[in-house]
């Protein structure tokens, strides 16, 4: 019986690794294509263009399918890839339908697993920019595979609870595969392989918090609240670590506080008594998405940690120049809120109020730099007094950026909202999708034109509140991306933070709508389309008719000169703005470096005729 159920368990741990690795697959092609392939003309979509020069498999997924042959020349390396999507895709949303193979002039075709086709990929790009191996992004492309094997092997995200929170909480720990347009979605440097699941939401995981208690003059704070961060902290803190007069308490994640623990500045503070180490206590939290920021239901507020692991792109720290540019971009939507709540009365935005870390002072500047930003947490608002009767909270990356397991909650929500409106299927599809994308769409783009304020609406910033399976609330999060256009705020506007801070939330005009039609029409709409339309390209002409719909709405009802400019060009089809993501991992730019290449606009094609009402 134990070698029976240990036999189970080596083939579902197989299978989850054959998974992952088809999804790596499939999310490298995605960002190559995108990126490099289509640019350059060395991808083709279409008919099988030979019967005898392709493998007996294809031949039969063609058939089975009713696809297209997806075909890609890699001129440098001499080699080509073929596979079977759905069909053509405007916007490089493709969906694959059969293995992957590979050929070499005089060779047959092979079959490639994901290490093969991630090594070939990197090859072709290391002899284009003429740069040796990166053997880093080789790794971190291991690792997101490795996870999401893990995840895979451990449980499989189902349909949401019926009680809101703990919906939400599901919505948070569902995302399997991440990024679609991604080498690495997955990718978590610096954390071993149980730490990983012990802390990854995708595992279902809840831990307790982890406490320090600080002596008040080495706690470095600022909150726009009534009370002080460290006096809201306290009040949520467990029974029997009250703070007294000498020292404030800082949670921490658990995986920070070991992390802080080694640090030589810690320990020799906790030595001197300026720190005191009190372990883990208390309620479980939940982490979130982000994998840092952590929740609890009777908790008022969210805790945005410090997390020193390279998640994707970042090290996951909390710099001081982002504490504080958070509580600015509070301080300036709270001036704004009374007049967005009466223009767009289903918005909420969830702010950052305060924030507390640790200065030790000791003179020695980078040290006390890293206990600074290993102990910075952030405090963001939670759901109480802003939740709607009846609405579930859902994060969209759960819907939109999760490949099957988010089609099949899509799914599940349209035939809820079916149900109780009476229309077909595709009827309620474009019903849902245009409730979505006016409730986020308006005021991301009046905060930009009228305020200058640019918003990252992707899909992990974005929580979606629904009702009878429709959309009915739209919440709006991290302000780490938030940044402002320095048009609009000068320095004296922006007094109240440091140098390092204000230079961190300015961005020029265009710098701020690259930012946002990026994260809203290519990493949120694009991605929603693609789900909601899946396999059905009427179906999806007909919801990019909704978003230019809606564009044609907002200008009539919102818009100016400036806004008019902007919303005729991707009328007109002006390519969007797209990350590069596998270039900018390939040259190891850090994020704030990242470059943008255009990804075609499928709205121009539309014309006039494509209309919606």
């Amino acid at each position: 019986m134990h070698i029976h159920n240990l036999a189970g368990a080596t083939d579902s741990e197989s299978l989850a690794l054959q998974e992952a690795g088809r999804r790596s697959m499939e999310t490298l092609l995605n960002c190559y294509c995108r990126e490099v392939a289509g640019p350059e003309g060395q991808l083709s979509v279409g008919p099988l263009f030979g019967q005898n020069d392709s493998p007996a498999s294809v031949r039969l997924a063609l058939q089975r399918s009713g696809g297209r042959i997806m075909h890609i020349r890699l001129p440098l390396t001499d080699e080509r890839l073929l596979t079977v999507v759905d069909g053509a895709s405007a916007t490089g949303n493709y969906r694959y339908q059969s293995p992957f193979y590979c050929k070499s002039t005089g060779k047959p075709w092979g079959l490639l697993d994901w290490q093969a086709l991630a090594g070939l990929l990197l090859r072709e790009l290391s002899l284009k920019y003429e740069l040796p191996a990166n053997g880093e992004l080789m790794q971190q492309i291991h690792d997101s595979v490795a996870v999401t094997s893990a995840v895979l092997s451990a449980s499989r995200p189902g349909r949401f609870s019926r009680e809101p929170l703990q919906a939400f909480i599901e919505s948070e720990q569902s995302l399997v595969f991440g990024h679609p347009f991604h080498p690495a979605p997955k990718s978590r440097q610096g954390i071993s392989h149980e730490e990983m699941q012990r802390y990854s939401p995708e595992m279902g995981t809840r831990f307790a918090l982890h406490f320090f208690a600080v002596r008040r003059e080495y706690v470095l704070q600022q909150s726009v609240l009534a009370e002080p961060c460290d006096r809201i902290v306290a009040a949520q803190a467990p029974a029997g670590l009250a703070a007294d007069e000498a020292f404030s308490l800082i949670p921490t994640h658990p995986w920070q506080a070991r992390h802080l623990l080694g640090h030589p500045s810690v320990a020799a503070a906790i030595r001197g008594g300026r720190i005191r180490d009190l372990g883990q206590h208390g309620e479980h939290y939940y982490p979130t998405s982000s994998i840092r920021t952590l929740f609890h239901p009777q908790n008022p507020y969210f805790y945005k940690c410090s997390l020193n692991v390279r998640i994707t792109n970042c090290v996951r720290k909390n710099a001081v120049y982002e504490l504080e540019g958070a509580l600015q971009v509070t301080r300036i939507m709270r001036s704004l809120m009374p007049q967005l709540q009466q223009q767009f009365p289903s918005l909420r935005v969830m702010e950052e109020p305060g924030f507390i870390s640790v200065d030790l002072k000791t003179g020695e500047m980078q040290a006390d730099k890293e206990v600074t930003e290993g102990f910075g947490m952030i405090l963001r608002r939670g759901f109480d007094d802003v939740l709607l009767p009846g609405v579930t909270p859902l994060l969209a990356g759960a819907l939109f950026g999760n490949h099957i397991y988010g089609e099949a909650r899509i799914r599940e929500l349209l035939a809820a909202m079916g149900q109780h409106g009476g229309l077909p299927l595709e009827e309620t599809a474009e019903q849902w999708f245009s409730h979505y994308v006016a409730e986020l769409m308006y005021p991301v783009l009046y905060c930009y034109f009228a305020h200058g304020v640019i918003f990252e609406p992707h899909l992990q910033n974005v929580v979606i509140g629904v009702a009878d399976g429709g959309p009915r609330q739209v919440f709006l999060r991290d302000f780490e991306g938030v940044k402002l256009v320095q048009e609009r705020y000068s320095e004296k506007q922006l007094e109240a933070v440091s140098p390092r801070a204000r230079e961190a939330l300015w961005y020029s005009n265009e710098q701020g709508w690259k930012r946002i039609a990026y994260c809203l029409f290519v990493n949120n709409f694009c991605e929603a389309i693609s789900q909601i339309g899946a396999g059905k390209p009427a179906l999806q002409n007909r919801l990019w008719a909704v978003v230019r719909h809606h564009l044609h709405a907002y200008q009539s009802h919102y818009g100016d000169d400036v806004s008019a400019r902007r919303i005729n060009a991707l009328l007109s089809g002006e390519p969007f703005p797209g990350k590069a993501n596998l270039i900018n991992r390939f040259f190891k730019r850090p994020d704030r470096a990242s470059g943008y290449l255009p990804v075609n606009n499928p709205l121009g094609a539309l014309g006039e005729d494509g209309t919606w009402s």
